[in-house]
């Protein structure tokens, strides 16, 4: 199994540290990642073109791991060739990680000792916002997930979040 200094630097990785989910839980937790990265791709600089000619990247999961945690690997890839688009990956997960973090670090916090708590959804200032709520709404219903890119990584382990 490839160790995070393994994972090629343009390579998102999400580790569920549960060996075993619901299949309705993944189900839904690549359906709010899927949008929420393609979100994320439409409003960075230096992503967008890529999704303004047909056919678009690809979304792509060239890895999965188990054991005692299931670890999902994401690229965008070319739809003529399925080449990896690195600058294009590289890009929108640094962005997805910059506004999932700016958005869980700016949830009002419960109390003195809770996490963050989620916005009401009309509270979105944004669609990019929207989709940052639907995934820590996502994350949070595993025990403990961790998203990975490079050397920076988030870790949600229910409310608490860990910045390393």
């Amino acid at each position: 199994m490839e160790t995070p200094s393994d994972t090629a630097a343009y390579v998102l990785s999400i580790e569920i540290a549960e060996g075993s989910v619901s299949v309705s839980y993944m189900s839904s937790l690549l359906r709010v990642v899927q949008a929420a990265l393609r979100e994320v791709a439409l409003n960075t600089e230096g992503a967008r073109e890529h999704f303004e000619s047909r056919p678009q990247p690809l979304l792509a999961m060239p890895a999965l791991a188990g054991g005692d945690s299931i670890t999902m690997s994401f690229v965008f890839v070319d739809p003529q060739d399925d080449s990896p688009m690195e600058t294009l990956s590289a890009a929108t997960f640094d962005s997805f990680l910059d506004r999932l973090q700016a958005y869980v670090t700016s949830l009002p916090q419960p109390s003195l000792w809770g996490g963050a708590s989620r916005r009401p959804p009309r509270d979105a200032d944004s669609e990019v916002d929207r989709r940052m709520d639907q995934v820590y709404a996502e994350l949070r219903r595993a025990a403990k997930v961790t998203l990975r890119l490079r050397g920076r990584s988030l870790e949600f382990e229910g409310d608490r979040l860990e910045i390393g």
